[in-house]
């Protein structure tokens, strides 16, 4: 008897292990889900949980925890989960992951972190380690920067989603090390500029999404070790200008989005209008949007004759990849010149930036200056005009300025050194009519002719006789010394 219950104790005890060995699953806590196929999974998401299990199954292959409100990722949040391969923690409210929160998960092969709102910074140490990771979720976080070193040694790295935050840059050699990264997702960012370095080791980089940005600059370099890009997408930025051969190194390219963006169609645009015409790939339309006469036209269905000449804008329209950035709303946020302008910029329109009147080159006088005015109808100045300066239709030929007539008052608005021929004018009584255009429409009172000085014209007054004035002053200055004479 003693033998059979012996017997039937063993049997039981290799039952219970054999159980414990096929589902290795231990003790589930309560609100969550735990089971083994396909992979032994811990299922906690939409419980309301504001932070995350102190208990999880040593031997637990999937963590999902999303869709709650857990705020906090601490260092020892997975420290016993070592044979985890896929962490989902995203839509919480997640806004601080403590160091080394991912240290020895070294089986972990997908992590999902998106839609965590608040999570606006990351330490560069944050993902070290984790040497086997192929698919990170970092979309939709609030992140504002990207430090230098937050991908070191994620070799593994195929597949990285950072679309839809607040980053505004980005550091060189931030994916140095994703040689095997195939997607690489950056819409809906604010980035302004695509530097030299920026994409520096993506040999690899299948697609490259970097519309819905405020883009504006691009180094003719960029796209240097994207030789197996197939997808591009740069639409919705504010590119301007981008010459063909920033996009030549992308010899593998079939499907190229540059719509939504102002582009300018003079001859800065040639270069990218020959590279439209040999690519052979899918291309979105490159609508231009000046010249005025061209706005709306794709740049693919214009002639090489109609890209002659440049159109007529200022400099702070130009901002395009040598000149600086503007935001959507077209403010110019300032004038960088990160790199040699000399490699970026195509110099057939050099002249009108030379000429723009925001350049601080040869700018048109304004009415400050009286060396742009040009007094109609007046013989006398015409003279000194001509005997000045050559003006050809407008133009002044000694410093290729351009002038128009300006109607207002010349009166405090000279420089410090007043032409001595403007003083001259006084005896024609030039200024007497002239009236400023910022004051009511009301006759001014002037000087009469035979006052010759303007402090003369400031104590004289019409109707009042100074020699009636001056004897009756003299009157009373003779009676006052007779007064007291006599006292």
């Amino acid at each position: 008897m003693k033998r059979m219950l012996n017997k039937g104790t063993k049997l039981l005890f290799l039952v219970a292990c054999y159980i414990s060995f096929k589902f290795k699953v231990e003790c589930c806590p309560e609100a969550c889900l735990c089971y083994n196929e396909p992979k032994i999974t811990f299922s906690c998401q939409q419980q309301r949980l504001t932070a995350i299990p102190s208990y999880i199954p040593i031997q637990t292959q999937r963590i999902f925890l999303h869709n709650n409100k857990i705020t906090l990722i601490r260092s020892t949040s997975f420290t016993s989960c070592e044979n985890l391969t896929i962490l989902w923690i995203h839509s919480n409210n997640i806004s601080h992951i403590e160091s080394g929160a991912f240290h020895g998960l070294n089986k972990l092969e997908e992590l999902d972190m998106s839609d965590n709102f608040n999570l606006k910074t990351i330490s560069p140490l944050t993902f070290r380690g984790l040497v086997h990771l192929h698919t990170l979720h970092l979309n939709r976080c609030g992140l504002q920067d990207l430090p230098p070193g937050i991908f070191q040694g994620l070799f593994s790295l195929q597949h990285l989603y950072i679309q839809d935050n607040n980053l505004h840059f980005l550091h060189d050699d931030t994916f140095l090390d994703l040689g095997n990264l195939t997607f690489l997702f950056l819409h809906g960012n604010k980035l302004n500029r695509l530097s030299e370095n920026v994409f520096n080791g993506l040999t690899n980089l299948d697609r490259l999404l970097v519309h819905q940005n405020k883009l504006d600059m691009v180094h003719p370099r960029t796209f240097h070790d994207l030789k197996k890009v197939t997808t591009l997408y740069l639409f919705n930025n504010n590119l301007t200008v981008l010459r063909g051969e920033i996009l030549a190194p992308l010899v593998s390219l079939q499907y190229l989005r540059l719509n939504g963006n102002q582009w300018i169609c003079d001859c800065r645009a040639k270069s990218l209008w020959n590279w439209l015409k040999q690519f052979k790939g899918s291309s979105s339309e490159v609508e231009c949007y000046l010249p005025s006469n061209l706005t709306g036209v794709d740049l693919k269905k214009l002639h090489d004759s109609d890209l002659n000449g440049c159109a007529n804008v200022s400099l702070h329209q130009m901002r395009t990849s040598t000149f600086g950035s503007k935001t959507r709303s077209g403010k110019q946020t300032g004038i960088e010149a990160p790199w040699d302008s000399e490699d970026t910029t195509d110099t057939c329109c050099q002249h009108v930036i030379d000429k723009s009147p925001n350049s601080g080159i040869n700018a048109k006088s304004g009415p400050s200056s009286h060396t742009s005015r040009i007094s109609p109808n007046n013989p006398i100045k015409d003279k000194e005009n001509i005997s000045k300066t050559k003006i050809v239709a407008g133009v002044d030929s000694r410093k290729n300025r351009t002038f128009k007539q300006i109607n207002d008052s010349p009166f405090g608005t000279f420089t410090s050194k007043v032409d001595g021929s403007i003083t001259k004018l006084n005896q024609n009584n030039f200024f007497d009519s002239v009236e400023p255009s910022t004051v009511p429409n009301k006759k001014k009172q002037t000087c009469l002719k035979k006052v010759k000085s303007k402090s003369q014209c400031r104590t004289y007054q019409p109707g009042t006789n100074s020699a009636l004035l001056a004897t009756t002053n003299l009157f009373f200055v003779t009676l006052f010394l007779v007064v007291t004479i006599h006292i």
